[in-house]
């Protein structure tokens, strides 16, 4: 299982802002920092605003910055406002439907990719992005 590049940049973009402090910065300037291309920034940054995590201001002063403390701000939630909610496995989607077993809540399978879904859920919303302040 991987993470998308889109919330793989989305970390580092989130990155960049933590490090300016509460200072605006230019969307420019922050794909040149996180080394993503401005027009994927710009759509990136969009889907962060839209989730929270990120305030955008207009005008000549304008750009973005965090809209939450970094402590408060985790690499699961940076992840699921761009992919989405974690689902290691198809089964694990209130949409899907199993060929297997009639009901899911019966299946062996399932409770083990649910179970190793949860583990990785709860572990990746425990690592908050103050951790990287200094480095």
């Amino acid at each position: 299982m991987r993470i998308t590049h889109e919330a793989d940049y989305a970390v580092r973009i989130v990155y960049v802002l933590m490090q300016s402090g509460a200072h605006t910065v230019a969307a420019s300037k922050v794909a040149e920092c996180s080394g993503v291309t401005l027009r994927f920034t710009l759509k990136i940054l969009c889907k962060l605003v839209g989730s929270g995590i990120v305030a955008s201001r207009k005008g000549a002063n304008g750009g973005y910055t965090l809209a939450m403390d970094p402590a408060d701000i985790s690499l699961g939630l940076i992840i699921e406002s761009i992919d989405g909610p974690f689902e290691l496995n198809h089964c694990l989607s209130d949409d899907f439907d199993c060929t297997r077993v009639k009901d899911k809540k019966f299946c062996q399978f399932h409770h083990i990719f649910d179970d190793v879904n949860a583990k990785l859920k709860k572990e990746l919303y425990g690592i908050k992005m103050e951790t990287f302040k200094n480095t």
